[in-house]
């Protein structure tokens, strides 16, 4: 009887180290997320605080002006570069937590959650405590998949629906002139009824829309180029010059609808992923008019594809 006793201790006493062993003191969770952005642009998206509250608000409680997910509540804390804390609290368990962003390469980047805290010396409060940090485990993997579905589309953090195309071999013939202003409407269309004029002496085919450049000179005046494509090259002239785009060359690209004020804010979005992106650009963007704003008075409904050229 001595002995079996001797032994039912030494066996509670085996169960309850390795219970220990298997639940350490300080627990620590860690989930992360490869999302397939620019690094700069994660961290865009944690160091805006309404935008991120945009992104998760369907885990958004008015009552506590939090975050809720299956009983645990999250507070976000102000971004501080590539790291945001956020407070959890659940049942018994209440700590700071920190995601972090890091890069893979150009184009990829970690997006990590990691926090860590005391369990109780208590084997029974300590399960328990494990079982609540599986439930948080859990939530922070489902929170870290919705920050990345975000995320990966440039439209829900850059406002426009930024894509990177390739350029074909593409010949322009264009033209160019001086305004002591923004140019108007009819200035372009000018410059476009004379490039399709001077066309007409050759049998060439026009491919696509005109394009415009407008570029502001230290003179405070402008000079605008006005480009239209087509299926080979022709004479120049002193009027006249012809442009070829880059083979293979590589143009971030968006579409706007509206005026001058949606054009310049099309270029600012396209200059901030350009500079998440750290890429140079090794030429002055363009415009490409997609309908005819000769004949849609309406500047509201112009639509309008943007080209950043970059490397």
């Amino acid at each position: 009887m001595k002995l079996i006793k001797i032994a039912s201790g030494l066996i509670v006493m085996g169960f309850i180290g390795f219970f220990y062993l298997y639940i350490p003191t300080t627990l620590k969770i860690s989930t992360y997320k490869i999302s397939k952005v620019h690094e700069l642009s994660a961290i865009r998206l944690l160091n805006d605080k309404k935008l991120l509250l945009k992104c998760l608000s369907i885990y958004h409680n008015p009552t506590s002006n939090q975050l809720t997910l299956n009983g645990i509540d999250f507070k976000l804390n102000p971004g501080l570069s590539n790291v945001i804390g956020v407070d959890i609290n659940s049942k018994n368990i209440k700590t700071q937590s920190f995601i972090s962003v890091s890069p893979v390469n150009n184009k990829t980047t970690v997006i990590n959650w990691f926090l860590e805290f005391k369990t109780s010396w208590n084997p029974i409060q300590r399960l328990k405590d494990y079982n609540e940090a599986v439930e948080i485990k859990k939530a922070t993997s489902q929170i870290l998949n919705t920050i990345n579905d975000f995320v990966e589309k440039p439209l829900n953090v850059y406002g426009y629906d930024i894509k990177e195309v390739t350029l074909s071999d593409t010949v322009l013939v264009t033209t160019k002139f001086i305004s002591k202003s923004h140019p108007s409407n009819q200035q372009i269309f000018t410059a476009v009824d004379a490039l399709n004029n001077y066309l007409k002496k050759f049998d060439r085919n026009v491919l696509n829309n005109p394009m415009i450049t407008i570029l502001e000179n230290p003179t405070k005046d402008f000079t605008i180029m006005v480009g239209i494509s087509i299926d080979g090259t022709i004479p120049e002239t002193d009027k006249f010059s012809i442009k070829r785009m880059p083979v293979n060359g590589k143009m971030f690209v968006t579409e706007v609808t509206g005026g001058s004020l949606a054009i310049q804010n099309g270029y600012s979005a396209l200059k901030n992923y350009l500079l998440d992106a750290k890429r140079p650009s090794p030429a002055v963007p363009f415009e490409l008019l997609m309908n005819n704003r000769r004949q849609i008075i309406d500047s509201t409904k112009w639509q309008t594809r943007l080209y950043y050229p970059v490397m």
